[in-house]
Formats: C-alpha cells, sequence, structure tokens
C-alpha cells in the first residue's frame, strides 16, 4: 500500500485547498503566458539567433517553441500523479515545483541571451513540472469529507479556468518591461506556494514497497490505465470530449473573425466574459449544488448540452453570437465537476494522483490531436471545426451512456 493510501486528515483544510488552487492556476497560467510575447518576437523584421536559429522560418521555431510546455506537461501528467500516490503528495508536489521555478528562471534567462534551444528546453522542463495539477487536483479530491468532493474539485476547476485569463493578462502587461520580465514574475509566485506547502501540508510517510524509482515509474504511471478494461469508456469519454472542446478553445476566435468580423479586442472580450462565466460556475454554481445530483448522468446531460450548443453556435450572429458563445461555457464546467468527482468516487482505489494524472494526461492528447488536424479541418472553415467538436462531445456523451450500463452491471 503506498503512503498516501492512508486516509490524511489536514490541520486546515480551506487553507490547503486554497494553496493547491493557487498553484493550479500559475501552473496552467503558465502554458499561456508565452502567447502574447512570442508572437512579436517571432514576427519581427528584424532577424537574429533567437528568431531565425539555424536559418529556420520564424513560423516553425514560433510553433515548436509553443508546443514545448504543454508537450512537458503531457509527460508529467503520466507521472508526477502516480508518483505522489508512492512517495507522498508534499514529497512530489515540493519537488515539481522547485523545478518549475528554475524552468521559468530559465526560460527568462534563455529569453535574455537569445538562445533558442535553452529557451525550449527551460519551457519543456517547465511543462514537465506543471504536471503537477494532477497532484493538486488529487490533493483537492483528498480533503473529503473535510471538504466535501464537488465543492473541492469545483474550486480547482474554477482556478484552472481562470488561469486562461490571467496569464495572457500577466504576459501582455508586463512584456514591455522585457520578455524575460513575465517569466521572473511567474517564478516569484511560485515561491510562496513552496512555503505554504511546507506548512499546511502534513509530513508524508515513508513508502511502505521499496521499489527502485524507475521501476516505480514504469509500472505505475497513469498511462498504464489506458489498457484498463475498467477504464475503457471513461478513458474514451475524456479523450472525445477534450478533443471537442479544444476545437471550440483554439478555433473559436477563427471562426469570429471570418463569420463574424470581430476585431482582435473583441476576442479578448468574449474571452475574458468566457473565462469568468466557466470560473463562476464552477466555484459559486458547482459548489454549492452539484452534489445535489447523481455524478454520472449529471455530466452526461451536461455534455449533449455541449454538443448541441456548439452545433448551433456557427447559426448565430450579433450579439446573439456573444451569448450564445459564453452560455457555452456553462454546461462545460458543469461536466468538468461532475465527471471528476464521479472518477475519483468510483477509481480512486487505482491512486487518486495517478486517475487525476490520466485525465489531465487525456486533456493534453486531445489538444495535441485538434491542434495538427483543426488547420486541416479549417481549410473547409471555422464553422466545420465547430461541428467536428459538437461530433466529438456528443460522441463522449454516448462513452457515458455505456459507462453508466457497465456501472450498472456491476451493481
Amino acid at each position: 500500500m503506498s503512503s498516501s493510501a492512508v486516509s490524511v486528515r489536514y490541520a486546515h483544510p480551506q487553507a490547503v485547498l486554497w494553496v493547491v488552487c493557487l498553484i493550479g492556476l500559475i501552473a496552467v497560467a503558465g502554458i499561456a503566458l508565452p502567447y502574447p510575447i512570442l508572437a512579436p518576437l517571432f514576427a519581427a523584421t528584424a532577424l537574429n539567433d533567437f528568431n531565425h536559429w539555424l536559418g529556420i522560418a520564424p513560423e516553425i521555431l514560433l510553433g515548436i517553441a509553443l508546443a514545448a510546455n504543454p508537450l512537458g506537461m503531457l509527460f508529467g501528467s503520466a507521472t508526477l500523479g502516480a508518483l505522489s500516490d508512492h512517495y507522498g503528495r508534499r514529497r512530489v508536489l515540493a519537488l515539481s515545483l522547485a523545478l518549475a521555478v528554475a524552468g521559468y528562471l530559465g526560460s527568462a534567462w534563455a529569453l535574455s541571451a537569445e538562445w533558442y534551444p535553452g529557451f525550449v528546453l527551460f519551457r519543456f522542463l517547465t511543462g514537465l513540472c506543471e504536471g503537477s495539477v494532477s497532484i493538486c487536483r488529487a490533493i483537492a479530491a483528498d480533503l473529503h469529507p473535510q471538504i466535501e468532493r464537488t465543492v473541492a474539485i469545483s474550486w480547482m476547476n474554477s482556478a484552472l479556468y481562470a488561469a486562461w485569463l490571467v496569464g495572457p493578462l500577466v504576459g501582455g502587461l508586463t512584456m514591455h518591461l522585457g520578455a524575460h520580465v513575465p517569466f521572473l514574475i511567474a517564478a516569484a509566485a511560485m515561491l510562496p506556494c513552496l512555503l505554504m506547502l511546507y506548512f499546511l501540508l502534513p509530513p508524508d510517510l515513508a513508502p511502505q514497497q521499496h521499489q527502485p524509482f524507475w521501476q516505480q515509474l514504469r509500472q505505475h504511471n497513469s498511462l498504464g490505465l489506458v489498457r484498463l478494461p475498467l477504464l475503457r469508456w471513461v478513458v474514451a469519454a475524456q479523450l472525445l470530449y477534450t478533443i471537442g472542446l479544444n476545437a471550440f478553445y483554439e478555433y473559436y476566435p477563427l471562426w469570429l473573425v471570418e463569420q463574424q468580423q470581430f476585431t482582435g479586442l473583441q476576442i479578448g472580450l468574449i474571452t475574458a466574459v468566457l473565462c469568468a462565466v466557466m470560473t463562476t460556475v464552477s466555484a459559486v454554481g458547482m459548489a454549492r449544488l452539484g452534489n445535489r445530483l447523481p455524478a454520472l448522468r449529471s455530466a452526461k446531460i451536461a455534455a449533449v448540452s455541449v454538443a448541441l450548443m456548439l452545433f448551433l453556435l456557427p447559426f448565430t450572429s450579433g450579439q446573439l453570437a456573444w451569448l450564445w458563445l459564453v452560455l457555452c461555457g456553462v454546461p462545460n464546467a458543469m461536466f468538468s465537476a461532475w465527471f471528476q468527482v464521479y472518477c475519483t468516487e468510483h477509481f480512486g482505489e487505482l491512486g487518486l494522483g495517478r486517475v487525476m494524472g490520466l485525465l489531465t494526461l487525456l486533456m493534453c492528447t486531445g489538444n495535441v490531436i485538434i491542434a495538427l488536424a483543426g488547420g486541416v479541418i479549417a481549410l473547409f472553415g471555422a464553422s466545420w471545426i465547430l461541428w467536428t467538436g459538437s461530433v466529438f462531445i456528443a460522441l463522449a456523451g454516448l462513452m457515458l451512456v455505456r459507462e453508466q450500463r457497465r456501472a450498472a452491471g456491476m451493481a
């Protein structure tokens, strides 16, 4: 039995929840932090060793730089959560945060030195350590029954939604001080998290199974859960849903430009409102009402609602398009909370860190898939990407129907 399998009672559970929400916010904000920073650097007319490294086209270098962080997060999600089940939440989370600080500082230094390979390497390292989001989610689930599980997971999700607004905001408002400054701010924000982590989380117990580290990593990573028949429909639902959802997230700005003639400022405003709506629904609505309904059935209804709303979105225009797009965030926030609650309640014996790592891993995989395929689909028009996303989310709802039948059969 792993060290984290022992029931943990936290002296200050509410403070612990706030800290892991803050860590999750900073980690996910790190993905979006460079969006307003890197584009001007690579689009600059003056070529240098950074934006024209080895004579490679700036557009390709930009794509690699943007992909390095989420690629690292994909690998980190597959391992860190599972390792925290064995070695302890505080130990693994503290190490990953310390390395994330080093990654942010290294990224800032590489930008200042205009060393492109170093920047990509440090962004990958930072993403690898930001896979600790799965540990934060596991800690939020660990707080039950001191804090009701739906409440803790809803607050965790609200922090992650807010991160997609905070990251570009910090990057855009501080980049005039130097492209490296936002990364220094992110590193500084991690330091108090490390301090609070030390005082609020109880010390980890010693692992009862003394396996070599690499053997433990190979046998108990989150990727191994994909092969379990028990999780077949859950894995399919999460992957299909995240492919569809990322089709929406990544390409609704293109649809707004093509079909609604939105400006960059308007897209920024509607994105801010969308993030605010999802954050509010998760932190307020789901935290108060989410535990009153059965998780799996509610997640299925929410998925179907997202699919229907996304399918109808291309048929809207004008102010209705603003309103309809923002309202798409409501059932999405509901789905995320209910689906994660169901997974922790029914598969927690596999290791909460490992299960949460699996969900994050599948989210990153879905992001990569639609990023590669979306460019091809966009040749037919941005509306087709939104309809494609709708189909994938509807298929995710079908997978949840299969999971509901499997659970009923087991019962």
